[in-house]
Parts: C-alpha cells; structure tokens; sequence
C-alpha cells in the first residue's frame, strides 16, 4: 500500500488496526509520502 499521509497519527493508527487484524509489518515516509508493509501472522 503507498499514499500521501496528511496530518498526525497516521502510524499509530496502522499499528493498532495492524495488531486488532493479527497483521506485522512496517510503516515508513519516502519522497512519495508513506509506505506500509505488512503480512499475516
């Protein structure tokens, strides 16, 4: 998944969902905005 983020919490965000949804990944900004990673556990 890659996108533009817009404010704060973006990561917080995809780490609880990530956790709630047995998900591990990563979440990091690049040039582009952000990208996040993740497979199920």
């Amino acid at each position: 998944m890659r996108g533009r983020v817009q404010g704060v919490g973006f990561r917080p965000v995809v780490f609880r969902l990530a956790h709630e949804l047995g998900l591990r990944g990563w979440v990091r900004n690049d040039a582009a905005g952000a990208e996040v990673a993740f497979t199920v556990l």
